[in-house]
Formats: structure tokens, C-alpha cells, sequence
């Protein structure tokens, strides 16, 4: 009778939380790129959504990052063409929207344009637009329950404030740091995230950056920064370099971080070192870190003595007085509760959450991503990493939205046959989404009973 009378006491007042809550047909957490474009499409077709915001602003991580504050998103300004679908396949930093003034190439001139312009950039779009944001908001706590028989996401911030939500859109990106807290004297070593930018600060010092893995490009940003005043350059990883006018993936060594790699093969003193001794190759979590009684730091291979885990340094002679850690970032799953978590990637993708090609988690329905946490499905296939990919996945996504909640179709049009092979043409030529994303996204064009083909 007690747990009955409990029940009822707990189920009351949930419907008078319930009663007082905001309710939102769509909840988008985080306001960077991904965040922002598919809040324009929810705006333009006029949906009830709000975008939670942890700070003050939008596109907050670049504000912070790239630490050396160049990006490697090109802007390509003189294209030789005036037409607004080719001119976006050079474009790699601005969002889709009806308002042209909104490109990057009105913020910035630069070829790889200064993260600066980027936050300008990315809060002018989500002010002149009038995007509604909630900025520091930050969502602490995402957890499912039933509210007039439709189970809906509960929504909690930093001041105990409750949101309801009929769908979750999770777009907070990759940006809680790789640190690899349990690895044996980890806490000698700088992050990416916090070493200094100051490249005075490395004058004539033995420096070793770890990551070459996913991380490589803010393995080899760093490096380069610093390259010209170190005494001794080395960056260690545990996969082969792979380099993006190889590869043709634009997550990859870029040309304008390859100082070092240039440097190496030409024998200076920087060096690109595997430290074969370790098991796996040169798997971080192989090794251990100690400091020596002059303070600076060595890396060794660890070992089981006994009962006893030890650092043999054998063979490994360098002493380093900086160890940088550049080892990537992670998505931050902390805030899910249990049957709020969306499943997780595995292998080589275990930073990502696991989703269909609808964008939906496979284990939370409702709950959709946009921004980089999409790039599982095309990962080192096309561009979904970066906003000049995921601006498309985001649009899509607002068209599989529209049909599964309001049953308004994927846009089309209807040409005659006699028309077909030059629009085809015309697209192969010119359209961006499909020249970004290609063998993610596509056109289909569909056979009409009146001798009519509709795209």
C-alpha cells in the first residue's frame, strides 16, 4: 500500500513538473556549424525548436581551436564563375541559406581563413538570421520518460531548469580531449588544448608530440609551429603517415602542416619515431611516462616485474624537456542517462555514435545528430567531417524530419525527357552537396507514366 501511495505521490508530482516545463517540438544541443544549419531549416519551415547553448556564443571551439588559429577549410574567392552551387564546392566554411550576404568570402579574404573570422562569421549568421538560442544553457542531463502517453526527452541545465522534448538533435561535436588519463605517467605531459602557443617558449628544447592517428592534423599544426625554434622535433604515432594529396581525404596530413614531414626526409634533427620496441606498434597505452632527476621527461615501454608495472627505457635514449599530447577529441556521452544513451561506434570509430542513415541513434529513437558526430557514415570516404560536408548531411536531415513528423515530401521537380540529359549535365557540372558527399548523398531521378522523368 505504501510503494502504491509512493507511486502515485512520484507520478503527481512529475505531472505538475511536466505542467510548469517548456515544451519544444525540437531540441538542438550545441550552436556550432552543424547546430546552426539545421536550425535554419527548422526556422524557414517554421517548427517549434530551440538551441540549447553552454556559452555565451556561437561556434565556441573556435574559439579556442585550432590553437594556432589558421583552419584548413579553404576560401576560395575567384572560381572563374558566378554561379552559387559550383562557387560552394570552393566555399569550404560557409552555411547554406537564402542570404547571400552570408558567406565566408564577405568575413575573410585569406585562403585558410583565421578561426577569428570563423566565430564572427558563424554568430552573425545565427544573429542576422535570428536563430533561437538559448545561450548558457548547458545541458547537463538528457533522460526519457512518458508524458500523456508519448515518451518525450527530459532535458535538465546547470541551474536544475527542465525542458520537454519531442525530438533531440545532438550537434555538440567532437570536443572533450583524448587525454588517455589511465596511461602511466600521463600527468608529465601538456595537452593540446592548453600548451602554449608562445613559440619562444620551445627555444633550443627536445619537444615530442604524440598523434598521428586521427588527432594528425593538430599533431602536425603544433609541429610546424614550433619547428623553427625546437632543438629537437619528434611526433610519434602508432598508424602509417597518411598524407591528403595521397589519400584524397581531407582529414589527412594537409600539404600546409607538412613542414616536418619535409624536414625528416630531408635528415635535419626533426624525426617522425614509432618506438618499434612497444607492443602494438607504437600504441600509446604500450608505453609509460617518468621524469628524470634533471626534470626532464622519457617514454619507455612497460613492463611487468613481478607484481610490479615498470617503464624500461632501454634503447629509447632521448630525453624530452616538452611531451604533447595531441591525441584528438572525443564525444562527451556523460550527459546520457540510461535509456537516453545512444550506443557507441566501435574499433577505429568509437568516438562516434552509432546511427542509421537517417542520422537517428540505432538505440534512442528520436534522438537524431548533426554537425561533425555524422561523419561515421562517410568516414575517410567524403567530407562529412567539416562543415562544407555535414552543411548538406544537416539539410537532409531536415527533409527526412519533414516527412516522418509533418509528411511533407523530399523537394523535387518535374522536366521533360527532352530535358533531361542537359539538367543531369548541369548538375554533374555544378551541384556542391553531391561533389562533397559524394557516395553518401544523391539524386534519383524517377520514371513518370507521361513520359515525364521527376529528380
Amino acid at each position: 500500500m505504501k510503494l502504491i501511495l509512493s507511486i502515485l505521490i512520484l507520478t503527481v508530482n512529475l505531472l505538475t513538473i511536466y505542467a510548469k516545463l517548456n515544451h519544444y517540438q525540437y531540441c538542438i544541443i550545441g550552436s556550432g556549424p552543424g547546430g546552426l544549419q539545421i536550425a535554419y531549416y527548422l526556422q524557414q519551415a517554421k517548427r517549434n525548436y530551440i538551441i540549447f547553448e553552454r556559452n555565451n556564443q556561437s561556434g565556441s571551439f573556435f574559439s579556442l581551436y585550432p590553437r594556432h588559429r589558421r583552419l584548413l577549410s579553404i576560401n576560395k574567392i575567384q572560381t572563374g564563375s558566378e554561379n552559387y552551387h559550383f562557387n560552394l564546392r570552393h566555399d569550404w566554411n560557409s552555411l547554406l541559406s537564402h542570404d547571400d550576404s552570408l558567406r565566408m568570402s564577405r568575413y575573410s579574404k585569406d585562403y585558410y581563413p583565421h578561426a577569428d573570422d570563423m566565430v564572427r562569421y558563424l554568430n552573425n549568421f545565427a544573429n542576422r538570421l535570428q536563430l533561437n538560442i538559448q545561450y548558457n544553457t548547458n545541458i547537463i542531463q538528457i533522460s526519457r520518460g512518458l508524458h500523456r502517453g508519448v515518451v518525450l526527452f527530459l532535458l535538465r541545465d546547470q541551474n536544475k531548469t527542465f525542458h520537454l522534448c519531442n525530438v533531440t538533435i545532438i550537434s555538440t561535436g567532437l570536443f572533450k580531449p583524448n587525454n588517455y588519463e589511465d596511461v602511466v605517467g600521463i600527468q608529465y605531459t601538456e595537452g593540446y588544448e592548453s600548451v602554449s602557443v608562445n613559440s619562444s617558449d620551445f627555444i633550443d628544447k627536445n619537444v615530442l608530440i604524440l598523434g598521428q592517428g586521427m588527432s594528425r592534423n593538430s599533431a602536425f599544426e603544433t609541429a610546424q609551429a614550433i619547428s623553427h625554434t625546437a632543438g629537437l622535433l619528434h611526433l610519434h604515432g602508432r598508424n602509417r603517415l597518411r598524407i591528403a594529396t595521397s589519400t584524397h581525404y581531407i582529414g589527412d596530413i594537409r600539404a600546409v602542416n607538412s613542414r616536418v614531414i619535409d624536414s625528416y626526409q630531408l635528415k635535419t634533427l626533426d624525426g617522425l619515431v614509432a618506438f618499434v620496441n612497444a607492443v602494438a606498434e607504437g600504441d600509446i597505452r604500450k608505453f609509460g611516462f617518468i621524469k628524470t632527476e634533471d626534470g626532464k621527461i622519457r617514454i619507455g615501454r612497460l613492463m611487468r616485474e613481478g607484481h610490479k608495472i615498470i617503464i624500461d627505457t632501454g634503447g629509447i635514449r632521448t630525453k624530452y624537456h616538452h611531451v604533447i599530447r595531441c591525441l584528438g577529441f572525443l564525444f562527451d556521452n556523460s550527459i546520457f542517462k540510461k535509456g537516453a544513451r545512444p550506443k557507441m561506434r566501435k574499433s577505429n570509430l568509437s568516438r562516434y555514435p552509432k546511427i542509421s542513415s537517417s542520422y537517428e541513434s540505432v538505440t534512442v529513437p528520436h534522438m537524431f545528430f548533426a554537425g561533425s558526430l555524422v561523419h561515421s557514415l562517410d568516414y575517410r570516404h567524403s567530407g562529412g567531417c567539416c562543415i562544407q560536408g555535414f552543411r548538406y548531411a544537416a539539410r537532409a536531415l531536415h527533409y527526412l524530419l519533414e516527412w516522418r513528423y509533418h509528411r511533407n515530401p523530399w523537394p523535387s521537380i518535374s522536366i521533360k525527357t527532352t530535358h533531361l540529359l542537359n539538367h543531369v549535365m548541369t548538375r554533374i557540372n555544378q551541384a556542391s552537396g553531391l561533389y562533397q558527399m559524394f557516395a553518401i548523398l544523391t539524386d534519383v531521378i524517377l520514371i513518370g507514366k507521361i513520359n515525364n522523368y521527376d529528380k
